[in-house]
């Protein structure tokens, strides 16, 4: 699911922007120091990509020190792991779903993988309603449902 969202690509907002500014202006710190960098090149690109977020997350996820120490400054605070978070959780729904809405109508459960089976139903219990239903008409609502997400993505 989430290889799907790789360079995917969020711009920093501008008030995030001047914290990362506000950050680096008041720590005193150089080149060597963890963030200063990765600060530095966030407040000069604006974006930051699905890869980027993911490592920010990481180091803010396994980060033990002080609140209070240079390199969790540098890298934004609390309020930049936030800002992370809200972002990959947002583009994480949005993969799901699409995926949903074609299972609630009955379609297959687009969540697994496809793959095939060897076996049979030998007793035949499970009989298909799919041939009752206008599966054509379902075809043509769901490409609609899926142009329309991608132009809201």
């Amino acid at each position: 699911m989430n290889s799907n969202l790789y360079n995917n690509t969020a711009v920093l907002p501008d008030t995030l922007l001047k914290h990362l500014d506000d950050c680096f202006n008041s720590v005193s710190a150089d080149s060597s120091t963890e963030g200063y960098n990765r600060n530095k090149e966030l407040r000069q690109s604006k974006t930051m990509t699905y890869q980027q977020l993911k490592r920010v997350k990481n180091w803010f996820d396994s980060y033990s020190g002080n609140k209070k120490d240079s390199p969790f400054i540098l890298n934004g605070g609390d309020r930049m792991n936030a800002w992370c978070n809200e972002v990959l959780k947002i583009w994480r729904e949005n993969q799901s779903t699409p995926k949903d809405a074609k299972q609630e109508i009955g379609m297959q459960n687009s969540h697994l993988k496809s793959h095939e089976k060897n076996s049979t139903n030998l007793n035949g219990s499970h009989s298909s309603t799919v041939d009752s239903l206008k599966v054509e008409n379902f075809k043509i609502e769901i490409d609609k449902i899926n142009n329309l997400i991608k132009k809201i993505i």
